[in-house]
């Protein structure tokens, strides 16, 4: 019942430039710098005015892997932002994987149905 309650909460919605995730009280943003080729991100976890997490100038494909390979979690002091990260890891790294099929705004890929 928990683990139904953590994948329901994941929501892609589009903020002014880019698109972020609202996953109960957090939000996940993957800001880039649009005038670059490079795929490094800024990867921003918050929770109203405070931040969680911050990780700047990070390749895409390390992102990946600090998600898919839990590497994250010892990084977070919040354990119910451990547990949604955890339960919504595939969704998650489906905004990162095709992030830029998600910066082309609403309809967003069809993330709902992504099984974690």
């Amino acid at each position: 019942m928990l683990n139904q309650d953590l994948n329901m909460s994941y929501i892609v919605k589009m903020g002014a430039i880019f698109p972020y995730i609202k996953l109960d009280n957090f939000r996940i943003h993957i800001l880039k710098n649009i005038d670059l080729a490079e795929n490094e991100m800024d990867f921003i976890i918050n929770s109203e005015n405070i931040c969680a997490y911050r990780r700047e100038n990070i390749p895409q494909k390390e992102l990946v892997s600090l998600i898919r390979d839990e590497e994250i979690y010892p990084k977070l002091s919040n354990a119910n932002l451990v547990s949604l990260i955890e339960s919504n890891k595939n969704k998650l790294l489906h905004f990162i994987e095709n992030h830029e099929d998600y910066m082309q705004g609403p309809p967003f890929p069809d993330y709902e149905n992504i099984e974690d």
